[in-house]
């Protein structure tokens, strides 16, 4: 019989101040590269405004991702504090190697197929949670793919 009991992830225990030690890293990379003024220009934001995420406030998360334009790794400070990494979709295509992934998703859920796994055959909330990142990896992979497809079957553009 399958057991179906409440599931609570794992949290990370970043605190504010390490969070926006990491924002505040990554603008300065981007101020750093193109000056406050440009850093203002693409955040939509004054350079008075910018001054005072520098001296304490937090910009909104589309002002991080905004400032991508001029420093493509403003958020991988962030991203290292969650254990993750940031490419670019173009990047994604190109190192999607896939076996790995596909691999290391089957074997697990083999395992949590198996007669003998906690929910015999059926998968199990726990067995679904502890497979969610590597299913996320094959579904960004076969998503990557189908795009590839799709752009390979576009009719060509005029002109």
């Amino acid at each position: 019989m399958m057991q179906c009991g409440n599931v609570v992830p794992e949290t990370i225990g970043v605190s504010e101040e390490q969070f926006h030690a990491a924002t505040l890293a990554g603008l300065a990379r981007a101020e750093l590269r193109a000056g406050r003024k440009a850093l203002a220009f693409v955040m939509d934001l004054t350079i008075k405004q910018v001054k005072n995420i520098f001296a304490g406030g937090s910009p909104a998360a589309k002002r991080q991702w905004d400032a991508l334009a001029i420093e493509p790794t403003v958020l991988d400070d962030i991203a290292r504090l969650y254990n993750r990494r940031l490419v670019s979709a173009d990047d994604a295509v190109l190192h999607d190697l896939a076996t790995l992934p596909i691999a290391q998703l089957l074997s697990k859920v083999a395992a949590a197929e198996s007669p003998e796994s906690p929910g015999g055959t059926a998968k199990t909330h726990q067995e679904l949670l502890a497979m969610e990142a590597d299913i996320r990896a094959v579904n960004q992979l076969t998503a990557n793919w189908i795009e590839r497809i799709q752009a390979l079957r576009a009719p060509p553009s005029p002109g």
